[in-house]
């Protein structure tokens, strides 16, 4: 019965890390994706600005 305990020792350690693996890649993504959203609302605020200061140059840009 000791080998098969030691067995189910050594993967339970395998599990253990590679849990450990999966927590980190989930940290990595968030890191990125807030990042991404963060560079969205840093690029996409002031090009609504412009567009919304210049919609009739846009229209008339659009009508002709």
């Amino acid at each position: 019965m000791e080998p098969r305990i030691t067995e189910l020792e050594t993967r339970f350690e395998y599990i253990h890390r590679d849990l450990n693996e999966v927590r980190n890649d989930v940290k990595s993504i968030k890191s990125r994706l807030t990042y991404v959203a963060g560079a969205a609302a840093v690029i996409g605020a002031p090009l609504v600005w412009i567009a919304n200061n210049r919609m009739d140059q846009i229209l008339l840009l659009l009508t002709s």
